[in-house]
C-alpha cells in the first residue's frame, strides 16, 4: 500500500522539518499529529525523536498510516480514529500540537471547538504548528458559500475532482 501511495502524502511539509530544531530546542517530547492522514508528519516527528499521537477520522487514511509506522519500526507513534472537535486525549498532556493543511476544513463553530480542543490538551506553554488559510488566498471566494468566510470549493487533484469545505481567517 505504502508503494501506491501519492509521494505528496509521504512528504513531509517544509514548515514542519522547519520547526523540529526549535521543537527539540523547547524540550517538546509528546507531540499530537492532528489530522495525520497518512502518517507522514508523524513518522519525520517519531524519526526526530519525539513520542507522537496521530489521529484522523479517516478509516482509510488510517490503514495507509499503520502499516507505514510498522515497516519504519517506530514504537513511538500511535494512530486513533477520531474527530478534530473530540480529542480523545487529557488536559494538559500535550507538548505540541501539528496540524496540516486540516482545522480550515470545516465551518467556523467548528474550527472554534477544535482550538478549545487543542488549547484543553496542550500544556502551559504549549506550542501550536497549523497552517490555515485567509481571506487574501486565491480560493478565497471561490464556489458555494456556505456561510461568512467558509465556501464549498470543488478541487482537483491527480486527475480526481472532489468538493471539500474551506474556512478561510481573516485577520484581526
Amino acid at each position: 500500500m505504502l508503494k501506491r501511495m501519492p509521494r505528496r502524502l509521504k512528504k513531509t511539509a517544509p514548515f514542519i522539518v522547519d520547526a523540529i530544531p526549535n521543537l527539540k530546542k523547547e524540550n517538546v517530547k509528546k507531540v499530537l499529529d492532528l489530522g495525520c492522514g497518512a502518517g507522514r508528519h508523524s513518522v519525520q516527528l517519531a524519526n526526530s525523536g519525539f513520542e507522537v499521537m496521530g489521529i484522523d477520522n479517516s478509516k482509510s487514511a488510517l490503514k495507509m498510516a499503520n502499516p507505514w509506522i510498522h515497516r519504519e519500526k517506530l514504537g513511538s507513534v500511535a494512530f486513533v480514529r477520531a474527530t478534530m472537535t473530540n480529542i480523545p486525549l487529557k488536559d494538559c498532556c500535550l507538548d505540541a500540537v501539528i496540524s496540516v493543511s486540516v482545522i480550515h476544513h470545516a465551518f467556523k463553530k467548528d474550527i472554534e471547538t477544535t482550538v478549545n480542543e487543542i488549547h484543553r490538551t496542550l500544556r502551559e506553554n504549549g506550542k501550536l504548528l497549523a497552517n490555515l488559510p485567509s481571506v487574501k488566498d486565491s480560493r478565497y471566494g471561490k464556489g458555494q458559500r456556505l456561510e461568512r468566510n467558509t465556501y464549498w470549493i470543488l478541487e482537483s487533484y491527480e486527475k480526481n475532482r472532489f468538493g471539500e469545505l474551506h474556512h478561510f481567517l481573516h485577520p484581526q
